[in-house]
């Protein structure tokens, strides 16, 4: 069972607040901090949705049976960062607008014809294509297209 000590402890290795525990896991401010306090007991859904939110950022919980000294949290080597949907969009329209120079550099002085030179950028800097290519399909085998 998840403790009110593991949980300031794990928000500690975090460097998390109760606001920003709130905000990640959809618990209440006001639930988190009765519970840490020790107020109240979490529900089971309460304390899972805590224990997974915590874990996923890095932190893991150790049991009293495997810790002779009882109840315990760590920190894994590390945590992962949970990107947000806006992050990933970021990185997306940087990774295009990069792909987009390195092709606008390589093609200065080749004989290609503006419209040329658009169409082979249009097809480096296809999102479906840069996708299949970071999950590794077709990683090494051109398209039959190109």
């Amino acid at each position: 069972m998840l403790t009110p000590e593991q949980i300031r402890a794990a928000r500690a290795l975090l460097n998390w607040s109760q606001a920003e525990l709130a905000d990640r896991s959809g618990v209440a401010a006001q639930s988190i901090k009765n519970i840490e306090r020790g107020v109240t007991d979490p529900r089971l859904t309460t304390a899972t949705t805590l224990k997974r939110t915590l874990e996923s950022a890095g932190v893991q919980f150790v049991e009293p049976g495997i810790n002779p000294a009882g109840n315990g949290v760590a920190l894994r080597t590390s945590p992962r960062h949970v990107a947000t949907q806006g992050e990933m969009q970021a990185s997306a329209d940087d990774a295009r607008f990069q792909a987009a120079e390195a092709v606008d550099e390589a093609l200065i002085g080749s004989d290609a014809t503006a419209e040329q030179k658009a169409e082979r950028r249009g097809a480096l800097t296809d999102e479906s294509e840069m996708i299949g290519q970071a999950r590794g399909k077709g990683r090494g085998k051109p398209s039959p297209d190109k």
